[in-house]
């Protein structure tokens, strides 16, 4: 079970993972940033394997804020790593 998705730089935690206001995590193929394309997951399990298998994917981090692509780590381990 994943517990955490963060963003990470030189070891320290910027952001996280969050659900937005209806209780999903959202995730965005490689190159979109629109809502209307994301893929919505209500768990983080999910979202990970989608991160996972979609290396140049993305996931809104503190929703309506940043999409982040890159440093993303799942449960402390880099998503490349994975």
């Amino acid at each position: 079970m994943v517990a955490e998705i963060s963003r990470i730089v030189n070891g320290d935690v910027l952001q996280c993972a969050e659900r937005d206001s209806s209780g999903l995590f959202h995730c965005y193929p490689e190159g979109q940033t629109m809502k209307k394309y994301s893929m919505a997951f209500d768990n983080l399990e999910d979202a990970a394997d989608y991160l996972v298998k979609n290396r140049r994917s993305r996931i809104r981090m503190e929703p309506g804020q940043a999409l982040i692509v890159d440093n993303i780590f799942i449960d402390g381990k880099a998503r490349e790593d994975l």
